[in-house]
């Protein structure tokens, strides 16, 4: 009895040891960096705004003058064409020159958005802004086909000098979105000493549709990433033209959230776009996963195309181009009745994309540009609210809880190596503890803070400066314990727009005005500099692959540095990183 007494005494002490252990390498691990109020950044000021001359503003680009506005203490050009309109034959076509104009066109107002759901971003809001006890309803969104248009904003007329550009690709998962959105408001960054681009490219089935008819027509044998051959146009346009607005062309930082933070890595995947950005700025989009292969995105197109209507005589293709682009996008929800796919996916067409993302990566056959990238501390929380919402179309998730666990532990494994069952049983015991914020916290983990360390890490090792952040600020009120530090809330502070109506509903305080000063001025510091750090910021530490430093917004506003920045029991060092994908 005395033996079994030690013995157990004995595991006792290894068990309590152990869990000391794990305690204080947990506390330990992060290190120890000062923390920052963000009260102390209420003074960080935009440079003062330089004078306007009198009468309106007027430049001259490759395809004719235009006449801008005066927006408060920016100039902005509105709804400038920078291809053809894609449409009729041009449906699915690479974009062309925009047809050029005499006299001097009006720019003062925004072009249509792409074609879309008339809803928007309404059954993303709606459902966050009813957790926070409000309401939120935009009116329908007006869209067309003829949207390939692009806004700039300066920060005084006439131009002087030649300012860092900052190109912006707005989120709304390829589905909906406009660049011309009011949440995207340049005054106040630009205020900061940059020139502002915000562009529409194609969205759904009018920007990321292959067919076999596409590919044979095509030069390069190829179909779908409209959208992307959209994005490359418009940095080309950039390139030609954002010197008559006060942009230097060899300096233009390409930054997205969401949707657009994808979009933007994605194009650092490709060769057709070398030497049109220096830098990407990527809020809460990880690009690091195998896209479509060429005949996976024609089956699906096939499969649309065959619910076709029209004459009998003509081809598929010609069927499709004959529909509005509302009705295609319906035979598109009857096609995933009996066949997966998408149209809002990337394809490995061998044209924009020769090889999936994650293997450029993974190879470090990626443009040589500096990297600041991060995520939100509870980026699913929305869309977990959204797809709970009744009649709401993101409701539409197949597989339950058994479902969500294999998709983890399948996105885990290249990760976590040898360890993916123990985190697995971590996440597991905290979403049976904690319920949605134990389920958030793991799919914050594994879908989103996993592929963004790998992406940091392989973009270091591929010899460029990355700087990593996590964005854990969540607002006070009745929502804040249901959403936490959302997806897309950090973009209201990017913009330094806390009072637009898209944002109306969140109870927004002095700090959060002063969280944005600090966040604007780190963004356009890395815009102008490579850097965003400056004399008087908190220090914010370039990623390394022993200590993976990052900047770490707390819930409260203030400002820290970590290290650290994996999830327990994953690594992603470059050199593991490759090794646990080739065994995949």
């Amino acid at each position: 009895m005395r033996s079994r007494t030690r013995v157990i005494g004995g595991v006792g002490a290894v068990v309590l040891l152990a869990v000391l252990v794990c305690f204080v390498y947990l506390e330990t691990r992060g290190g120890y960096y000062p923390s920052y109020a963000a009260a102390t950044f209420s003074t960080l000021a935009a440079p003062a705004a330089g004078g306007h001359a009198a009468g309106d503003p007027v430049a001259h680009t490759d395809a004719g003058a235009l006449r801008g506005a005066f927006a408060g203490s920016a100039v902005a050009f509105m709804g400038i064409p920078y291809a053809r309109p894609p449409v009729g034959e041009l449906r699915w076509e690479a974009p062309q020159p925009a047809t050029p104009w005499t006299g001097v066109r009006d720019a003062a107002r925004p072009g249509p958005a792409c074609a879309q759901d008339p809803a928007g971003l309404t059954p993303f809001l709606a459902p966050m802004a009813k957790a926070y006890g409000s309401s939120y309803a935009a009116p329908p969104v007006q869209s067309s086909e003829d949207c390939l248009y692009l806004n700039v904003w300066a920060p005084k007329w006439p131009p002087k000098n030649a300012l860092p550009v900052m190109v912006w690709l707005h989120g709304g998962s390829n589905k909906v979105g406009s660049g011309a959105q009011s949440s995207y408001n340049g005054a106040s960054l630009t205020a900061r000493g940059v020139v502002l681009v915000t562009i529409n490219y194609r969205l759904g089935v009018t920007g990321f549709f292959s067919h076999p008819e596409l590919t044979a027509k095509s030069p390069h044998h190829s179909s779908g990433n409209y959208g992307l051959m959209d994005q490359i146009a418009a940095l080309e346009w950039v390139r030609n033209n954002i010197a008559q607005f006060g942009g230097d062309p060899q300096n233009v930082t390409l930054f997205g959230e969401s949707a657009g933070a994808i979009d933007a890595a994605m194009l650092m995947t490709t060769p057709l776009a070398e030497g049109l950005f220096r830098r990407v700025i990527s809020e809460s989009g990880p690009a690091f996963s195998p896209a479509l292969t060429l005949s996976q995105a024609e089956a699906f197109g096939k499969a649309v195309a065959d619910l076709a209507p029209g004459d009998p005589h003509a081809t598929p293709l010609e069927r499709l181009r004959a529909l509005p682009a509302a009705e295609v996008e319906k035979l598109v929800v009857k096609a995933k009745q009996h066949f997966a796919g998408d149209t809002s996916s990337f394809t490995e067409d061998g044209w924009v994309l020769r090889q999936s993302p994650q293997q450029a990566f993974l190879n470090g056959s990626i443009l040589k540009v500096n990297l600041l990238i991060g995520l939100n501390g509870r980026e699913l929380s929305a869309f977990r609210l959204a797809a709970a919402a009744p009649g709401n179309p993101l409701g539409n998730q197949k597989g339950g809880a058994a479902g969500a666990l294999k998709q983890f532990s399948d996105a885990a494994r290249p990760f976590f190596g040898i360890w993916t069952k123990p985190a697995i049983a971590l996440y597991v015991g905290d979403i049976l503890t904690r319920r949605e914020a134990g389920l958030d916290r793991a799919a914050n983990d594994l879908v989103v803070a996993c592929p963004i360390g790998a992406m940091a890490s392989l973009t270091s090792a591929a010899g460029q400066r990355v700087f990593v952040y996590r964005f854990e600020r969540s607002i006070p009120g009745k929502g804040q314990a249901e959403l936490g530090a959302f997806h897309g809330l950090e973009v209201p502070y990017v913009f330094g727009d806390l009072r637009d109506p898209a944002w109306q509903w969140l109870p927004f305080t002095s700090d959060d005005a002063a969280l944005s000063n600090l966040i604007q001025t780190y963004w356009t510091n890395f815009a102008k500099s490579g850097s965003p750090n400056a004399p008087g910021l908190p220090n914010w530490p370039a990623w390394s692959d022993g200590k993976k430093e990052f900047l770490e917004v707390r819930k409260d506003g203030s400002i820290t540095a970590q290290r650290s920045f994996p999830p327990l029991f994953s690594d992603l060092s470059a050199g593991d990183l490759r090794k646990g994908f080739r065994s995949e």
